[in-house]
């Protein structure tokens, strides 16, 4: 029996779980067809604590897709960052606020504004269609578009994801202060988290011109528990890195707090290439960038415009 499966990136994020869930939602009361949330990988601490502080289901791990199933996708729409199996003419929807990457067989629905989240383009979707918002969807919206923006400080937050984190909270009523210190305290957490899954819980692949790159990113309030094991981490990297066959992999570790990042170089390849696109200066296998925070605005662009001339 045919599906519609609404469905997020791999290696999901809390902005991508939330989405699925809301996205649901969206489908069962505005547009009155029947579509289930699946998530296609594990859920990392910070989703966790989301979905366990409101109460609420996480989405099921979809184990296999079938041929007669239609996909909405949300957060994403690289075909790397797919559920394994899916193809491209599954596809119904698009519900993100990445740059479009994807050639399609055919037209669909497709919604993507630039903005912080992809939260925050389906509480935009409710407002445009004059639905209510209900209080536990506008603590799963909150919590992506906090949880992506890191709390409106990363550069990729509008006005409109300001102006939505007030609106939502009148609905929501949640001490935004204490919620952030919680969420961020949870998305800081190695609880659980080996070091294998420290640098694939979110972690994407791109193509960039005829290069295949691979990018982790670990944000938290305490970088030195990571930098610790930084040695053991480029040594999984560089594993990683042959496995999949990449030509480039960097690894982001993001300093909430301070607002900065430290970039981990495995080779000296990647070393080559930062050097080329970044100013930041190497040390000892790191390079530190002030004020960067954002693998989606100040790093994918300038690998893919170097990696595409």
């Amino acid at each position: 029996m045919k599906k519609i499966i609404i469905i997020g990136h791999k290696n999901p994020d809390t902005d991508t779980i939330v989405s699925s869930l809301i996205a649901e939602h969206y489908y069962a009361n505005v547009l009155k067809i029947s579509a289930k949330a699946y998530r296609a990988g594990e859920l990392n601490n910070e989703t966790k604590f989301v979905l366990e502080k409101f109460s609420i289901q996480a989405p099921q791990l979809l184990r296999k897709v079938a041929k007669d199933d239609s996909f909405v996708l949300v957060d994403h729409n690289e075909l790397s960052q797919t559920v394994d199996g899916l193809e491209i003419g599954q596809i119904e929807r698009i519900i993100d606020h990445h740059k479009i990457n994807l050639q399609l067989e055919a037209p669909i629905f497709l919604r993507t504004d630039p903005i912080g989240s992809t939260a925050s383009v389906l509480a935009r979707m409710y407002a445009e269609a004059g639905k209510k918002i209900p209080a536990n969807i506008a603590k799963l919206m909150l919590s992506g578009i906090l949880s992506d923006t890191l709390n409106l400080n990363s550069p990729t937050t509008t006005e409109v994801d300001r102006k939505l984190v007030k609106e939502l909270n009148k609905i929501a009523k949640l001490n935004l202060k204490q919620f952030v210190v919680d969420l961020f305290s949870a998305k800081s957490s190695l609880k659980g988290i080996s070091l294998a899954t420290l640098i694939t819980q979110d972690y994407k692949v791109f193509e960039m011109g005829k290069s295949k790159v691979g990018i982790a990113a670990w944000e938290t309030t305490k970088p030195e528990s990571v930098l610790a094991e930084k040695e053991k981490i480029t040594n999984l990297l560089a594993e990683k890195k042959q496995k999949e066959k990449l030509d480039y992999i960097v690894f982001m570790l993001v300093d909430i707090v301070a607002q900065n990042s430290v970039l981990f170089i495995i080779s000296e390849k990647e070393q080559a290439l930062l050097e080329k696109v970044f100013a930041g200066k190497v040390t000892g296998s790191e390079m530190f960038l002030p004020k960067v925070v954002s693998r989606k605005k100040q790093i994918v662009p300038p690998l893919t415009e170097a990696l595409t001339k």
